[in-house]
């Protein structure tokens, strides 16, 4: 028995995306994964097409006599097929038949299937884009393929390697997540593994497991019943069908996740296939235990149709390694590196078992008749094992055996003597007695939940001590908080008392992050006393560290020195301290104290992997070429895809060029860290090489891969006016710096006396994601004056004239110069749309310039969907509904309901229409159309979402049509409908309450539907009073993108509209006019108040119940 690795050629049928977006995209308040949702600098993508072609990938195959893997290195490395060869060629992981990308991931493009490995957050921003790919043999046959990235948006490293042994069906997953900045990074890791799923597929998780919770641990569950709502469903009403270990009893989306167990594995069977598999791994680095499903409803399907073709349905069961929670984030210090192995293994003609570990799984049931389900596999064979069940001192079974993957042994006829389950225990040993696994039956009665459900932190001026608000920003930054600024905690510290130490150092490392070097560096000065106030050695050498950094960009070298090595006296930071005195070392030629302090540094921290290599270059300057040499073969062999040694080994060779692809993202990196050692004349060699090599193709190319900051990098190392010259003029698109190396180079561009528009719109992008926004606003408009002509630089402007000043002319202006530079920019033709709907222009005005760029339109799903509206707001819903049943839309995951909110009003206002010409038949079709989404709308009605409209249109026309007896049970539903699920939360009203009165009404029942009017009054009057925030527990809210919004404003117009809504139904026209004028003063696009103030004007109150109103109402 061998193992077989290869990388081969594999055609798989694939939707192509769309072409990555050439404007950046600053998410500043997109919530993703309960997350900040930033993508820059990662072009996003938010087109899918809707037809599959052949598409021929790099796979790469790792296979046994036991299983086989097929992983996609061009789609991040995910494992695409995971197949037990020992049960009819079962796929243990979701095996997809097509490439079919729906708008789920960070920047766009997410694929199902597999297992999916997401760092540093959720989902991982390369999870589409490619990796770089080896291969390594082992002596004993074992093979590793391994995959590696840096970090799209930091620039950490982390790979993963496959591993498999010859003669088992144990696959090891070696992470190695490596920390190659100057600065401390936040992660999480997330194995995904997808399941197929049906009525007869259970997860599995240990049995000490009795409750499980929501993201952020904002909500808990009894498990595995629920035995209280949980996502809005009330399971505790659904007895025999709240195990939320099964699919099937789970209809909404759902995410939960193991708090504590003792125990490390779970995983999931099929019992249709009968086999499953388990995952393994050590809960103390390993506690992440979760299961994620789209749900068993019409919802869920609609998702699982984007995501597939015909391979239907599945879960995600995520493993999770420094994380037991989404979002749940681990500190990862400079040129620190975190190792770890998880482990899956495919069981057969087992069921769910009660322990597992990668030598073997148990499982021990016992049933309501005391019968005892009792059997074991093994990955590897084991011969000679003795497996022992006893119940107290009563031996039910003592048996020598031979163990092999994929027989499972069972032992049949035992049964319960006593009435204490507990009182079993069964063990497994090897020949020699050594025992592999046991388990004894856990007493759930006696189990207590030592995890707490999250609250939201009060406001900084409610915080008592200066303690808690220094922790509360820390939990902020360290969650990557989407909506709350771990700043304004620290500066109500700082207020209280300025020198506070520990507040200072992280206002110091935000203003680094920054490029505001000068102000970090006061920051750390001022930590700096307070620290050594009373002693000059302080606990942390965490200030002088950063300190020693700031000053160093500051250009301050002696200084940084002086700073670096006081911090280096710490344990904690002496080997980031060590490598940055060694880089400073390096630039004055130094290379005898380079040396030692690396050694110093190596001894502290021995996975540097930087300090490794640059050891190896300072070695060659020292003249040991052989030491040199050897040091980079050994390098080499621990980690074939560290670009850096493979550089310095092997220099312009194809043995570079092909593991790297010749990304110009990595070779930046590069080309930074010989600068930052002052080999100017290495770097530019690497950047020269680069400009005359091809990039690799690939069938996911990432976007970056060439990019105009190699050739500014060049003439900055170069400094003369050819060199300038050369890297002016370049294409703009997609010129995303990110790295503080950018920002100092395009520092240096700008400074020059020939004004550059392209360097200055760059600046601008990079100081816009660092939140300097009046400097973007001064870059920008440096690069208009400097003669810019083209339309991103005026977009950009655009967005921050708004969102920055709240200046509306201004922004238009700027939007119809860049429509007029690049008039084919469907994203900018959209965007200054939504500008103009934010500036309450004119109805008529905003459909007649969409229509005379209908073509741009239909190229975005969101600007056709805002064209449907606008035809749905003039009255012509006909030309909707041929706009959204001829087109097939794909939702964002989370940003679900706009395409079938507008379906639903089109379907609606041309039925009432027919209802009003007197054809009741006619109107009754189109009202039972809206109940049955089409599947080109990409998305169908949620389980708890309201449709107490719908309901109560069909009623009134079956009513017209003499059909009462049907009539009456529309009506029933619509009136019995218990709130609505809008912006992916359950609340108590919407105006689809109207619908719910007004079938009260219909049913005789005015006092109920007087009471509900006033409750819902209630209800927005209440909600007037509150602040209005985005939920700090939000998990997705991806429609908050580009413009910010006044959001106190437009939940005042909701609550108004809510008001007058009630109102009306209570008979008070005048007071009903009154809020719904304060609801339309925000927005004049809002379907529902512009039909409230129709009625209004053509009707009295009085007409409310029976009248023509309620055929024109909302």
């Amino acid at each position: 028995m061998s193992v077989t690795a290869i990388i081969e050629p594999l055609v798989i049928p694939t939707y192509p995306v769309g072409v990555p977006e050439k404007n950046p995209v600053f998410f500043e308040k997109r919530v993703y994964q309960g997350s900040n949702g930033k993508v820059y600098p990662v072009p996003f993508i938010d087109k899918v097409h809707d037809h599959p072609v052949p598409v021929s990938y790099r796979s790469a195959r790792l296979e046994n006599d036991l299983v086989k893997l097929v992983m996609l290195p061009e789609i991040g490395g995910r494992i695409f097929v995971g197949q037990d060869k020992q049960n009819d060629g079962y796929d243990f992981f979701y095996r997809q038949d097509v490439i079919k990308p729906a708008l789920v991931g960070l920047a766009g493009p997410w694929i199902s299937g597999g297992v999916e490995f997401n760092w540093p957050q959720h989902h991982r921003p390369g999870t589409f884009l490619p990796a770089d790919v080896a291969i390594e043999e082992e002596p004993d046959g074992v093979y590793t393929i391994w995959f590696s990235e840096h970090d799209p948006i930091h620039r950490l490293k982390g790979m993963h390697g496959i591993r498999l042994r010859p003669d088992s069906s144990l696959i090891e997953l070696r992470g190695r997540l490596y920390n190659r900045t100057a600065l401390t990074r936040t992660f999480l890791w997330w194995a995904n593994v997808a399941a197929l799923v049906h009525d007869r597929y259970q997860s599995f998780f240990p049995p000490d497991v009795h409750y499980v919770a929501d993201h952020a641990v904002r909500a808990q569950s009894t498990f595995p019943q629920a035995e209280q709502p949980y996502y809005g469903v009330p399971y505790q009403d659904r007895p025999g069908a709240n195990d939320l270990g099964w699919y099937k009893n789970i209809p909404v989306p759902t995410s939960y996740m193991v708090c504590q167990t003792r125990f490390d594995f779970f995983g999931g069977y099929d019992f249709a296939a009968d086999g499953g598999f388990v995952h393994v791994a050590d809960r103390h680095i390993a506690p992440g235990k979760k299961q994620w499903t789209w749900g068993d409803h019409g919802f869920g399907h609609a998702w699982d149709r984007e995501l597939t073709d015909a391979n239907g349905p599945y879960v995600e069961l995520m493993a999770g390694v420094y994380t037991d929670n989404q979002p749940d984030f681990t500190y990862l210090l400079p040129y620190e590196t975190k190792t770890f192995s998880q482990y899956w293994w495919p069981i057969q003609g087992l069921g769910p078992v009660q322990n597992a570990s990668t030598r073997a799984a148990l499982r021990l049931v016992v049933g309501d008749d005391r019968s005892i389900d009792f059997g074991a596999a093994v990955p590897s064979r084991i011969e000679g094992a003795r497996l022992v069940l006893k119940e107290g001192e009563r031996t039910l079974v003592d048996e020598q055996i031979d163990l092999a993957p994929g027989a499972a042994w069972r032992k049949e006829g035992l049964r319960l003597h006593g009435d204490q389950e507990g009182s079993l225990q069964a063990v497994l040993c090897d020949r020699e007695g050594r025992e592999l696994l046991s388990y004894r039956p856990v007493d759930r009665s006696v189990l207590v939940r030592d995890r707490k459900v999250a609250t939201q932190p009060a406001a900084p001026e409610q915080i008592p001590s200066t303690d808690e608000l220094y922790f509360v920003g820390e939990h902020l930054e360290q969650y990557r908080h989407p909506t709350r600024s771990p700043e304004l905690y620290w500066e109500e510290a700082l207020r209280r008392d300025p020198s506070d130490a520990r507040c200072r150092i992280a206002m110091g490392r935000r203003a680094l992050e920054r490029g505001e070097f000068s102000r970090a560096k006061d920051h750390f000065l001022i930590a700096i006393t307070r620290l050594t106030s009373r002693h000059p050695n302080p606990v942390t050498g965490e200030a002088h560290y950063h300190l020693g950094v700031a000053l160093r960009w500051l250009g301050e070298d002696a200084a940084a020195r002086d700073a670096l090595a006081k911090a280096a006296w710490n344990s904690e930071w002496r080997a980031a301290a060590g490598y940055q005195l060694a880089t400073l070392d390096c630039r004055e030629d130094s290379f005898e104290r380079a040396l030692e302090r690396l050694e110093e540094a190596l001894d502290t921290n021995r996975r540097n992997s930087k300090a490794h290599v640059l050891k190896a270059k300072v070695l060659r300057k020292l003249g040991r070429e052989t030491e040199a040499s050897a040091l980079l073969k050994s390098i080499l062999e621990h980690d074939p895809l560290d670009h850096w040694a493979r550089w310095e080994y092997e220099p312009e060779s194809a043995n570079f060029a092909s593991p790297t692809r010749n990304d110009g993202q990595t070779i930046l990196d590069l080309a930074f860290d010989l600068i930052e050692a002052g080999f100017g004349d290495d770097a530019a060699r690497l950047l020269c090489w680069h400009h005359e090599t091809e990039v690799e193709a690939s069938a996911v190319p990432n976007p970056l891969s060439l990019t105009p900051m190699t050739r500014y990098l060049l003439a900055s190392l170069r400094d003369t006016a050819e060199a300038w010259h050369g890297a002016r003029g370049q294409c703009p698109d997609r010129f995303f710096p990110s790295r503080l190396e950018e920002y100092a180079v395009l520092c240096q561009a700008t400074a020059r006396k020939e004004q550059d528009p392209v360097a200055s719109y760059a600046l601008g992008n990079f100081l816009y994601d660092r939140r300097r926004h009046a400097d973007a606003i001064a870059a920008w408009e440096a690069s208009v004056a400097a003669g810019a002509d083209f339309a991103t630089v005026h977009r950009n402007l655009a967005i921050a004239y708004w969102n920055l000043r709240g200046d509306g002319d201004a922004a238009r202006a700027s939007y119809l110069k860049a429509l007029a530079l690049d008039p084919q920019d469907a994203r900018v033709l959209s965007e200054y749309d939504q500008l103009r709907k934010k500036l309450n222009d004119p109805i008529a005005e905003r459909l007649a310039f969409l229509e005379a760029r209908r073509a741009l339109v239909l190229e975005r799903d969101d600007c056709t969907v805002e064209l449907a509206a606008l035809y749905n707001l003039s009255g012509q819903s006909a030309r909707a509904l041929e706009l959204l049943t001829t087109r097939r839309f794909h939702p964002w995951e989370g940003g679900e309901g706009a395409v079938l909110r507008q379906f639903t009003t089109a379907q609606l206002n041309l039925g009432r229409q027919a209802l009003a010409a007197g054809d009741a038949a006619k109107a009754y079709e189109l009202f039972a159309r809206a109940m049955d989404t089409p599947e080109n709308l990409g998305e169908a009605y949620h389980l708890l979402q309201a449709k107490a409209d719908v309901n109560y249109w069909i009623g009134r026309s079956l009513a017209t049509l003499g059909r009462s007896q049907e009539a009456q049970r529309f009506f029933e539903e619509s009136a019995a409908e218990a709130g609505d699920f809008a912006d992916m939360a359950v609340t108590e009203h919407s105006p689809l309450s109207w619908f719910r009165g007004l079938s009260l009404r219909e049913l005789g029942r005015e006092a109920q539907a007087r009471e509900l009017f006033e409750s819902l009054r209630f209800f927005g009057e209440a909600k007037l009073k509150e602040k209005a925030e985005i939920d700090y527990f939000a998990t997705s809210l991806p429609n908050l993108l580009v413009f910010d919004e006044n959001l106190q404003a437009r939940r005042d117009a909701e609550n108004h509209l809510l008001i007058a809504i009630a109102w009306h139904g209570l008979g008070d026209g005048e007071k009903a006019r009154q809020h719904l004028e304060k609801s339309l003063a925000f927005t004049n696009s809002d379907l529902r108040s512009v039909e409230l103030l129709a009625a209004l004007e053509h009707a009295s109150a009085s007409t409310v119940v029976h009248g023509a109103l309620a055929t024109t109402l909302p």
